[in-house]
C-alpha cells in the first residue's frame, strides 16, 4: 500500500468521538497480530471501559486504561492501549501495553517512535513501571529492534501449539 499523508506524530487521549476508529485499529491490530481468537464482546467492553472510564462503578476492581491515538477524529492513523496491571505474585501496580498498532498507510511516519515515548511518559506521569513487548510475528525482527533503540529488554516470549493445531496466522511468516 502506498503511504498517505500523515497527520503530525501527536499522541492525544482518546474519546467517546473516536469509539469507531478505535474500533477499526483494534480489529486491524487483531487481524495482523492476533494470537486468539477474536472475541468482540470482550474486546466492546475493553473499549468501553477505556473510552468511557466514568461509567466504571467505584467498587468495580477490574481493568482500567487508557488509549493514546494519533490523529484527527474519523481518520485515527495509530493506537496505544495501556492498562494498569499487577503480576500473580504482587500488589505492585505497573503500566501493561495491550497492543500498539500503527495504520498500514501510515507506517512510513514517526508514529510508532511516538506512540513508544508517550508510554514511556505515562511511566513517569504515573510512577509505574512498563511492561510492553511483541507478540506477533509479522515484521517481528523490525518490531524488536525498534522497541530496543527505545527501551531495555527484558526477557523474550515464546509460544507451543497442542499437537495436531496450528500456531496462529500472525505465528506464520
Amino acid at each position: 500500500m502506498a503511504d498517505e499523508p500523515n497527520v503530525a506524530s501527536v499522541v492525544r487521549i482518546a474519546g467517546p468521538q473516536d469509539y469507531d476508529e478505535v474500533w477499526r485499529l483494534l480489529m486491524a491490530s487483531h487481524a495482523e497480530n492476533g494470537i486468539f481468537p477474536l472475541d468482540e464482546d470482550k474486546v466492546r467492553w475493553f473499549v468501553n471501559r477505556i473510552i468511557y472510564p466514568e461509567t466504571i462503578s467505584l467498587n468495580d476492581t477490574g481493568t482500567r486504561g487508557v488509549a493514546g491515538v494519533i490523529g484527527p477524529v474519523q481518520a485515527l492513523e495509530g493506537i496505544v492501549l495501556i492498562v494498569i496491571g499487577t503480576f500473580w505474585y504482587s500488589g505492585a501496580k505497573h503500566l501493561e501495553e495491550m497492543t500498539l498498532f500503527v495504520d498500514p498507510n501510515h507506517r512510513r511516519s514517526g508514529h510508532a517512535v511516538a506512540l513508544l515515548n508517550w508510554m514511556k511518559a505515562q511511566v513517569q506521569a504515573t510512577g509505574l513501571p512498563l511492561m510492553t513487548g511483541i507478540l506477533s510475528n509479522h515484521r517481528t525482527e523490525a518490531k524488536c529492534r525498534l522497541y530496543q533503540r527505545q527501551m531495555p529488554k527484558l526477557g523474550e516470549f515464546y509460544f507451543v501449539t497442542p499437537e495436531g493445531l496450528s500456531p496462529p496466522s500472525s505465528a506464520i511468516n
